[in-house]
């Protein structure tokens, strides 16, 4: 079973979306990352095993394993992201071992599932993380945000900072050719502390 070291990880909290104009750009704040300013009745939660009800902040040491989960109300595509205490971000799903991104409604799926071949070990810095849980119900295109190394197992996110990131994921969930509707897709976000 191969190990992967995770510099950042998660807890929740459910994100309520905003009431804005239709044509609305994705707004971004340091907290939440990107969040949909349109109403939509697709709703996403991520949480950390520590945690389940999304509420707290719990605490991990460096070293020890952590399970995300993520569940959908309605049939969608879920992309995962880790942003780290120094604002960098790591993609957690897609990859390559854990298969599709596409969840059923109602569905919760825990990365890594028991049937992964890989662990997720917490790794520093000290400090906040934040798990983003993206949901849509068409699936994205990933390849302005993020690519895969020869070899690589996870995909190396581009943007090297958390406003970057957070600019260039409001242009895949908004892209010029072919936009996917707003009330299409909705975020959210949990938050875990790492100690050494």
């Amino acid at each position: 079973m191969k190990k992967l070291a995770l510099p950042v990880l998660l807890t929740a909290s459910l994100l309520g979306a905003l009431s804005a104009p239709a044509a609305a750009a994705p707004q971004l704040s340091a907290q939440s990352i990107i969040v949909n300013p349109v109403p939509t009745t697709l709703q996403a939660r991520v949480w950390v095993d520590r945690d389940r009800s999304g509420n707290a902040v719990p605490n991990y040491r460096v070293g020890d394993r952590i399970t995300l989960y993520a569940t959908v109300n309605e049939n969608a595509y879920v992309y995962l992201f880790n942003i780290n205490p120094d604002g960098t971000v790591d993609q957690i799903l897609p990859n390559r071992f854990s298969g599709s991104t596409y969840l059923r409604a109602g569905q919760t799926r825990a990365f890594p599932s028991s049937r992964d071949r890989f662990t997720f070990d917490v790794a520093g810095p000290e400090g906040l993380n934040r798990v983003l849980v993206v949901a849509s119900r068409r699936p994205l295109n990933l390849n302005e945000l993020s690519s895969y190394a020869a070899g690589q197992d996870f995909a190396t996110v581009k943007p090297t900072t958390t406003p970057g990131f957070a600019q260039a994921l409001s242009i895949v969930v908004n892209p010029v050719e072919r936009p996917i509707p707003q009330q299409d897709w909705t975020s959210d976000t949990a938050a875990y502390n790492v100690d050494y």
